[in-house]
């Protein structure tokens, strides 16, 4: 009887950690994936931005050196099995080529 007691007592806590585990733990650990992901995400357009701006600064097209970023970023995206909407895309472009933009105004000032 003493050692029924026991099991069903251990059966409840293992099952109370379940659930705490389920509705805590487990949105915890996604929503930091997501993060990470994200700000990787966020890295690999600004790199791309300050790819595309180098290689292709001579020629000043600038619809075409945002292609070269949507294509690269659309493609690595697809290999790392992340969906994101184009307007996502092109809000991350867009911050990536504003911050590109600041930093180049800055050390222009800065030269000054």
């Amino acid at each position: 009887m003493n050692r029924e007691i026991m099991l069903l007592i251990v059966r409840l806590i293992i099952m109370v950690l379940a659930s705490v585990w389920t509705v805590y733990v487990v949105p915890l650990i996604k929503e930091k994936t997501n993060n990470e992901t994200m700000q990787s995400v966020i890295n690999w357009t600004v790199q791309a931005v300050l790819a595309a701006e180098q290689v292709h600064q001579a020629s000043g097209d600038g619809p075409k050196r945002k292609q070269i970023v949507i294509d690269f970023i659309e493609k690595l995206l697809e290999q790392k099995n992340i969906a994101l909407s184009d307007e996502e895309i092109d809000v991350l472009i867009e911050s990536a080529v504003k911050q590109m933009n600041a930093a180049k105004e800055a050390a222009t000032h800065g030269k000054a």
